[in-house]
C-alpha cells in the first residue's frame, strides 16, 4: 500500500481498522505517505493542527468522533511503523518519488512521501519505480519506462488502483462498486526529429 491512509475521504478511521485487520493471506507492506506525516505533526502546535485540518483532517477527525484523542494507539503505532519505501529485486515501492542518484538508504524519507511524479528520473539502481502521490487526471496509471504512477484519484471520485509491476496489469474500483481492469502498454520513447 502506497499511504495516504487518511485525510481522503470521510471513513479514515475505518480504512486504518481494515489495514490493521487485514483479512488476507498475502503479506501486507505499508508505506507512509504525506497525510500520515501531516497528521502525525497535527499533534505538534496549532499551526501543524490548522494545517492538518485544511487538507482533510477535519474528515479525519470527524471519523474518530472529533477528537485527536480518540484515535487509538493501534492506529498511531500503525502510521509511525509504515514504511518510506519497499524495495525488491527489480521495483522500488513508493508514495511520492525518489531521488535518482542517491542510493535508497541515503534518500530523505520526507522528500519520498513529498515528491511529484512529473519530475521522475530514472533511478541510478535501473528498478521501476512505482509510486502514487501525484493525481494521473485520465484514470489510469501512467507508465514512463522507469516509473508507474498508480494515483487515479480514488479521493476525488475517481478510481482505485492496484498494479502488478511484473505484467503491468491493473485493477481499478470506484466509490461506486464499479470494477474495471487493464494492462499497461510497453513504454516507448516518443521519437525526436533531426
Amino acid at each position: 500500500m502506497l499511504g495516504d491512509y487518511v485525510d481522503r475521504g470521510p471513513e479514515s478511521q475505518g480504512v486504518i481498522d481494515y489495514l490493521i485487520n487485514w483479512p488476507w493471506e498475502a503479506e501486507l507492506v505499508l508505506l507512509r505517505g504525506n497525510h500520515e506525516m501531516i497528521m502525525e505533526e497535527a499533534e505538534l502546535s496549532t499551526e501543524h493542527f490548522v494545517h492538518w485540518c485544511n487538507v482533510g483532517g477535519v474528515e479525519t477527525l470527524t471519523s474518530y468522533g472529533g477528537e485527536l484523542e480518540n484515535v487509538p494507539e493501534t492506529h498511531w503505532d500503525l502510521m509511525k511503523g509504515s514504511l518510506p519505501y519497499y524495495e525488491t529485486k527489480k521495483v522500488i515501492y513508493v508514495h511520492g518519488g525518489v531521488e535518482p542518484k542517491k542510493v535508497m538508504r541515503k534518500q530523505d524519507p520526507v522528500d519520498l512521501m513529498w515528491r511529484r511524479f512529473p519530475v521522475a528520473k530514472k533511478h541510478l539502481s535501473g528498478k521501476l519505480v512505482i509510486c502514487g502521490h501525484t493525481v494521473q487526471r485520465k484514470g489510469v496509471p501512467t507508465d514512463v519506462g522507469h516509473t508507474i504512477c498508480i494515483d487515479t484519484a480514488a479521493c476525488r471520485g475517481g478510481w482505485l488502483t492496484c498494479l502488478e509491476a511484473k505484467t503491468r496489469r491493473y485493477w481499478q474500483a470506484d466509490e461506486e462498486g464499479k470494477t474495471r481492469k487493464g494492462t499497461l502498454k510497453p513504454y516507448r520513447r516518443a521519437k525526436t526529429s533531426s
